[in-house]
């Protein structure tokens, strides 16, 4: 069997793969080869699983909103991401407001209030175009957050972004849980507000944005890791892989390796794949405006 990773070695999702894949092959007893695929911001490996043969022996993971977001700015022309079938999520990434101490934000409608009151200018995030750009949007142009920032900073990952953020070259930033902890806990960044309604467990005492009177953003407050298979996998086929990755799950390996770094891991069921990634497609074009994100990119 072969699992699809689109995107390098190392990162989030080819570090879980590289935790699941060897117990979910126990289990079937069938060899999974991990395949990574990067290119064109997760596309070129998402498409690869799109156009592979339905028969059970290829599936692969991504994280909406990131990949379908990716899709939507540059959509291709011969294949379609939403012909994918879920298999399961299996874990979600929060993403979390940073400010900088010497700000001193009270909370997130602190922030809002010195960004309105044009106190600060600049809201950092990681590169333009991506998932945290689209999510600076929607706090802007969502009249219920209305955070008014003029320029937004983009960076090359969470760990420059929370850099910039604690030497106070951007007054505040957005990226994940996992990217900051270190500078949380060094008290060299503060941790305004958990964009997941289901807060962090990296972060459990702050509160998430839903707790703080503002509206759920859960379709792009956290990466929400899944596994898919082509689109015309018979309903067996991808019973048998959730029902297999779901065992994975609760083996002591994973559980384990969960715990002592901190990933979290938790399964919903294929249906749930699919909401997560219709949604992503529903909800983002009716609060971004999708041509001006292509035209920044450009």
């Amino acid at each position: 069997m072969e699992y699809i990773v689109p995107f390098s070695e190392g990162g989030g999702t080819d570090t879980y793969a590289r935790q699941i894949m060897p117990q979910v092959s126990e289990i079937l007893g069938v060899p999974i080869q991990i395949n990574n695929v990067p290119g064109s911001a997760s596309l070129r490996g998402a498409g690869q699983m799109v156009r592979a043969e339905p028969d059970g022996y290829t599936f692969g993971g991504f994280n909406p909103p990131s990949t379908p977001v990716s899709y939507m700015l540059n959509p291709a022309d011969d294949w379609e991401l939403t012909s994918l079938r879920g298999v399961c999520g299996y874990a979600r990434t929060p993403y979390v407001v940073y400010g900088n101490p010497s700000q001193g934000f009270d909370g997130l409608s602190g922030l809002i209030e010195a960004y309105n009151n044009g106190d600060v200018t600049n809201m950092g995030g990681q590169q333009r175009g991506g998932i945290v750009h689209v999510i600076a949007q929607i706090m802007k142009n969502n009249d219920e957050y209305g955070v008014g920032w003029q320029n937004y900073v983009g960076y090359d990952g969470g760990g420059p972004l929370v850099q910039a953020v604690a030497s106070g070259e951007v007054p505040a930033g957005i990226t994940t849980d996992a990217s900051g902890l270190s500078a949380a806990e060094d008290d060299r960044v503060d941790v305004l507000a958990v964009l997941s309604s289901q807060g962090s467990n990296v972060f459990p005492d702050v509160p998430s944005v839903t707790d703080q009177g503002y509206p759920n953003i859960d379709y792009v407050g956290q990466l929400t890791r899944c596994m898919w298979m082509p689109g015309e996998t018979p309903d067996e086929r991808v019973q048998t892989m959730a029902s297999a990755v779901e065992e994975a799950l609760q083996t002591d390996a994973v559980q384990s390796w969960s715990e002592e770094t901190g990933n979290i891991i938790q399964y919903n069921p294929p249906e749930f794949a699919d909401q997560v990634l219709q949604q992503s497609f529903e909800e983002i074009p009716n609060n971004v405006d999708l041509e001006a994100m292509r035209s920044s990119t450009s």
